[in-house]
């Protein structure tokens, strides 16, 4: 485990994804064609997965893999709830699970993003910028760095990295 492995994982150690997590996040229809989720989603957001949702309830996920797969002349009258999947349990994450655990996942599934789940509904998204600005801040605040300085690395730290 790496220096700023370590760090991060001090930092994030017991805290509740719930803390993090923006608890507003954009949702699509699964009404809305695909043309639509396109230029009003995807182009003004610019995300890569949306969750879908109907009466708060989350009923599953579009991504631009699937609206890929479907010819460009259908968008306008094929909506996103023909063409969304479930989400799959790599996409999710409880609101009271570990931030290190979300933290780990994402890197695990190349994600940057986890909806966040309970009880079927989703409580919000989760991002890696989110997680990497929180531990910004710590870093800086707890080491009591200037803007823009780089952590001191302790003694032992150093020497490890000599004899490596």
């Amino acid at each position: 485990m790496s220096y700023q492995q370590l760090l991060a994982r001090q930092a994030l150690e017991g805290e509740p994804v719930r803390r993090f997590m923006k608890s507003d996040p954009v949702t699509v229809s699964p009404a809305t064609s695909l043309a639509q989720l396109v230029d009003d989603y995807v182009y003004r957001h610019q995300y890569k997965m949306f969750p879908v949702v109907q009466n708060g309830a989350l009923v599953g996920c579009i991504d631009l893999d699937q609206v890929k797969e479907i010819p460009r002349n259908e968008w306008a009258y094929r909506t996103v709830g023909e063409v969304a999947k479930t989400c799959a349990v790599e996409n999710t994450i409880s609101p009271d699970a570990d931030a290190v655990k979300a933290l780990s996942k994402m890197s695990r599934m190349g994600r940057s993003r986890l909806l966040v789940v309970e009880d079927g509904r989703l409580a919000g998204i989760l991002s890696l910028k989110d997680l990497l600005h929180f531990l910004s801040l710590k870093i800086e605040l707890e080491n009591g760095e200037q803007p823009g300085r780089r952590p001191e690395i302790p003694e032992k730290e150093q020497e490890r990295r000599k004899a490596a």
